[in-house]
């Protein structure tokens, strides 16, 4: 792996892959300053029924031709191949997990490396569904002495150490897949690859620290991520069969998808007036109960565990974002709830990311981009 020293001005390659979509772009980061992205693509599926091993197959697929188009873009601007690749890999090809483990000593002790090692071994040691023979990476995410989150903690000394550790495992398949269509596009490159929820939490942990306990959404093709997350810490998970794609379905069935993809863009910024954009908004009122079962069903059994903290945060395909903060503003999820209050939603966006993701002028800032940019810069600079 190369450090953001040694990568400092040098262009890297990041895709973000969902179930439903490849994210790709060419991005420098910077050490102790804002990565910049470049040029990047999404490109979505054609929204259809597929089994896992044909999703699997049309991701690979659709990631090999977007690294074809985002490098012919990038031809002709006489710059440098990549010099990294990072992979961000979202669900269902990745499950990811956190852990705990904490330690009271007699007397102070100094922090070590073999300490917190040790702790996050004993962390990681919990059951778990997880596949042992699949985990694609596991490490320490937060350091606590004396109960206090600390940066920095080697060589201090301390009475207590706790610690959240983390690790996730990957679909065996598309990591082949993924190392294979990458293999091709930048031969001598091996890539880095990572899970969505350990990027989302890092941008979270940089950006907005001060908020310690929310209900994470994270909006797929056909699967969405349901997380609580308290103090760094994953305590509960679920996912619902819900998306990008399935939603499109329900409300334009018969309808080509980049239409009613092109119309809710214009819906996102009041711009549209016509009878079909009405058609739409009534479609989408008619999805509503559909919708409120799928995900009902997860705030429940993550309910039942625990109550959901009131503050969600929503990172949603951009077409979609303002109308689901809407939705889940406005639905009363409020029998879930701590407080018995409903959900304050606020959506994940490219503005959170500001101090550490710049966009090249011409480029349309892409929140998934945008986090997998940002997690990598931040992980890297202290790799």
């Amino acid at each position: 792996m190369f450090s953001v020293s040694r990568l400092q001005g040098k262009p890297v390659f990041i895709a973000d892959i969902g179930d439903g979509s490849v994210g790709a772009a060419l991005v420098t980061l910077g050490k102790g300053a804002a990565a910049e992205v470049r040029n990047s693509i999404r490109a979505t599926l054609p929204f259809e029924d597929r089994a896992p091993e044909q999703s699997a197959a049309a991701i690979l697929q659709l990631l090999e031709t977007t690294i074809g188009k985002l490098m012919s873009a990038d031809s002709g601007k006489k710059s440098n191949p990549p010099h990294a690749l990072h992979v961000i890999l979202r669900a269902p090809w990745t499950r990811f997990r956190t852990t705990q483990a904490e330690e009271s000593f007699s007397e102070p002790r100094a922090i070590t490396k073999d300490l917190i090692a040790q702790l996050a071994k004993k962390a990681l040691a919990a059951p778990s569904e997880l596949d042992r023979g699949n985990i694609s990476e596991a490490g320490v995410m937060q350091v606590f002495l004396n109960g206090y989150p600390t940066g920095e903690p080697l060589g201090k000394r301390a009475k207590s150490i706790g610690l959240v550790a983390f690790e996730s495992d990957i679909d065996a398949a598309m990591k082949t897949g993924i190392i294979s269509v990458l293999g091709k596009a930048f031969p001598g490159r091996t890539p880095v690859i990572r899970s969505g929820m350990r990027a989302i939490l890092t941008v979270m942990q940089e950006h907005l620290p001060d908020v310690h306990r929310f209900l994470l959404l994270d909006i797929g093709g056909s699967v969405s991520s349901c997380a609580i997350i308290r103090k760094e810490s994953m305590t509960q998970y679920g996912a619902a069969p819900e998306g990008l794609s399935t939603i499109l379905k329900r409300v334009a069935p018969s309808g080509l998808p980049e239409e009613t993809l092109s119309m809710l863009r214009m819906l996102a910024t009041d711009a549209c007036s016509t009878t079909a954009c009405q058609s739409l908004k009534d479609s989408l009122a008619r999805a509503e109960p559909d919708l409120v079962r799928a995900f009902g069903e997860v705030f429940a059994k993550l309910a039942a565990t625990r109550r959901l903290p009131n503050a969600a945060l929503l990172s949603a395909p951009a077409e979609l974002t303002p109308w689901l903060q809407g939705f889940f503003s406005r639905i009363d999820f409020s029998q879930f709830t701590a407080t018995t209050q409903p959900l304050s939603v606020e959506t994940l966006s490219p503005e959170h990311m500001l101090d550490t993701v710049h966009w090249t002028p011409g480029i349309s800032p892409d929140t998934g981009i945008g986090i997998s940019a940002s997690s990598v810069n931040i992980l890297e600079q202290s790799a």
